[in-house]
């Protein structure tokens, strides 16, 4: 996904009043405001203006999340979502194919990946894609909504992320790791739900989420998502 100024941001106008001030300012820039301009531009870390918060340097602050692969606020975030690759480049943009989703063939804001498959998704379109609810009973049977609807790859999961890579790019693994790593933080909501004398989960040992003991040590379960699903289907 190619990076995006701040004034192309849907939420910059918005959340600025609440935006967080990260930096203290030098003071009102001396150079903005005269003919010249100022010619460190979104670098300045003195404040264009006189009622202004932040500084063109705050503003244009990159999200360390979004860099990171993933920013679970999306638009509502506070920092600027971009390319880091990209960041700080001043020459001409380079031309790049417009990379669609395969379902909506709208460019998406946030890309769904699935291990194993190179087909480009945005996160709402295989999330519906995946979603049991008002499927035929032999669909969801046979598993057809836990595959890429392009080339049937099975994926157990989806991970969202700011940036498309295809199978086979070093950057992929990397995301879904640090997405899993997340993930692994927050509590399983199936897990907690089920009796304690009996825990359950329909992902078991695939499950990204924290599966623990009251005593605070990790509960492994025996079998994966594969097996736990046919045995409720049972």
């Amino acid at each position: 996904m190619s990076g995006r100024t701040n004034a192309e941001t849907p939420n910059a106008h918005d959340s600025a009043a609440h935006r967080p001030v990260t930096s203290k300012a030098r003071g009102v820039c001396k150079y903005y405001n005269t003919d010249r301009g100022c010619y460190a531009g979104d670098r300045c870390k003195f404040l264009h203006g006189e009622t202004e918060r932040l500084t063109p340097y705050d503003k244009n602050k990159p999200c360390k999340f979004y860099a990171a692969g993933y920013c679970r606020r999306g638009e509502k975030c506070w920092f600027l979502h971009a390319d880091p690759s990209k960041v700080g480049k001043t020459s001409e943009p380079e031309e790049e194919d417009e990379i669609v989703c395969t379902i909506c063939y709208d460019k998406p804001e946030t890309f769904g990946l699935l291990a194993g498959c190179s087909h480009v998704f945005c996160i709402t379109c295989i999330k519906n894609w995946r979603e049991t609810q008002g499927k035929s009973e032999d669909i969801v049977q046979a598993g057809t909504t836990k595959t890429c609807p392009m080339c049937r790859t099975s994926s157990r999961f989806v991970t969202p992320s700011a940036f498309f890579y295809a199978e086979g790019h070093p950057m992929k693994s990397e995301v879904i790791d640090k997405y899993k790593a997340s993930m692994a933080r927050v509590k399983c909501r199936y897990f907690e739900r089920s009796k304690a004398s009996e825990r359950s989960c329909p992902f078991g040992k695939d499950c990204f989420y924290k599966h623990e003991n009251p005593d605070g040590s990790p509960y492994v379960f025996e079998h994966g998502a594969a097996y736990y699903m046919e045995v409720s289907t049972q």
